[in-house]
């Protein structure tokens, strides 16, 4: 791949990153649980970050698009340096979404519980949330349907849902965790692999403008 070949990678990279911010914005996946639970809005915050650095970067390509072909070596050193910036950012928000499985797993299981004890004062928007990632993951409650529904504090509502007659449901913490940890690990897969393929575009950048340089000497 020449250097001026690469240049038009990074606003495809750009694309890339844009699309995911959009997915993770509008897509079911995700916003249903941001619409039922304010607590999660962290993952349209992700998403409006990754939108902007997908933007961002598509227009650092077009810079690089146009140093390359006017042979412009202020450009492509604008050009490799918000690189290396994008390249930063990215590298650390892969980073960051990988370690924060962890707190991740707790976040999850305060939200359910909260979301069981409102359902049990038969607070609806609680009840629909619940009934919800119940049907989704065929799971009851936050710990178990028995020790959530079953308890003094709800057992006038113990009926609020099905599952609960089936004690041999799981609850649902570990299973929403692991949905969040899987879409997280792709989302942070994404952002570190194009982070490192960034580094080629910044070679080829610095390989370029030497090569303008040695050509006007």
């Amino acid at each position: 791949m020449s250097a001026r070949a690469a240049v038009p990678v990074v606003v495809l990279l750009g694309c890339a990153i844009l699309a995911v911010g959009i997915w993770i914005l509008v897509g079911d996946n995700f916003n249903k649980y941001v619409d039922g639970a304010e607590e999660f809005g962290f993952l349209h915050t992700g998403a409006y970050i990754l939108i902007v650095v997908g933007v961002i970067i598509m227009v650092i390509g077009f810079l690089g698009c146009c140093g390359a072909i006017r042979e412009n070596q202020l450009m492509l050193g604008l050009f490799f340096g918000f690189l290396f910036i994008i390249f930063a950012v990215l590298l650390g928000a892969g980073i960051w979404a990988v370690m924060a499985k962890d707190s991740l797993k707790q976040l999850v299981s305060d939200v359910l519980q909260k979301k069981v004890d409102e359902s049990c004062q038969n607070n609806q928007e609680s009840k629909n949330f619940m009934k919800m990632v119940q049907d989704e993951f065929q799971c009851c409650g936050a710990t178990s349907g028995v020790v959530d529904y079953l308890t003094t504090s709800c057992v006038i509502n113990s009926n609020i849902f099905p599952c609960v007659a089936e004690a041999t449901m799981s609850g649902c913490n570990d299973k929403l965790h692991e949905f969040f940890s899987e879409n997280l690990l792709i989302v942070a897969g994404v952002a570190i692999g194009i982070a490192f393929i960034l580094i080629l575009g910044m070679i080829f950048s610095m390989v370029l403008c030497c090569a303008i340089r040695d050509v006007s000497a």
